[in-house]
């Protein structure tokens, strides 16, 4: 009987430590687990400084180095963040349809999921960033550099990639009818001129 008990203590713990809710009704000894689980959301304070100005969101990240953004599921669409450092940022699920990230610095970034259509990454870096089952459909990524990037699975369907560096990155999976692959950096997608 006391194991049991232990073990259940232990899972209770665990479950807790994990993020789900537990209650206790009132005619019950034993705790009831609550299914509903609250999603990860973006650091409202992180979202703001990013979309009032990006000189002061770079000074942000010069000053808080070991800070890593959590920018999961923000909402940045159409917003001009032309030059922000974005390095290691989670931008999981984040949405960037029509967002400027020309020069953005988006090194390690977590692009897992984005939407991104029609998004402007243009001479962007997203050296080893993971944009696994991201949606970048018709998004300008000409002279952008993605060495050892994840595009897996990701949709670039009529996107620009004109000169981009895909040296090593991973296309399994990829959705690339469409798109612009001229002079590209990549085995897989060197397109040979017509001629």
């Amino acid at each position: 009987m006391r194991t049991n008990t232990t073990i259940r203590r232990n899972v209770i713990a665990a479950l807790i430590l994990s993020g789900y809710a537990l209650t206790v009704p009132p005619a019950y000894a034993t705790p009831t687990l609550s299914v509903a689980v609250a999603s990860q959301r973006a650091d409202a304070d992180q979202v703001a400084l990013l979309k009032r100005s990006v000189a002061e969101w770079n000074q942000w990240r010069t000053d808080n180095p070991s800070v890593k953004p959590d920018l999961t599921e923000a909402d940045l669409a159409g917003a001009n963040l032309l030059g922000a450092n974005l390095s290691a940022a989670d931008l999981t699920d984040a949405t960037l349809t029509d967002t400027n990230l020309t020069e953005a610095n988006l090194t390690e970034a977590k692009l897992t999921g984005v939407k991104a259509t029609g998004a402007l990454l243009f001479s962007a870096n997203l050296d080893n960033a993971n944009a696994q089952s991201a949606n970048l459909e018709g998004a300008n990524l000409s002279s952008a550099k993605a060495r050892h990037t994840v595009f897996a699975s990701a949709d670039l369907r009529r996107a620009n990639l004109a000169e981009a560096d895909l040296a090593e990155a991973d296309l399994t999976g990829a959705n690339l009818e469409g798109a612009n692959l001229n002079c590209i950096n990549h085995p897989q997608c060197t397109s040979t001129p017509a001629g």
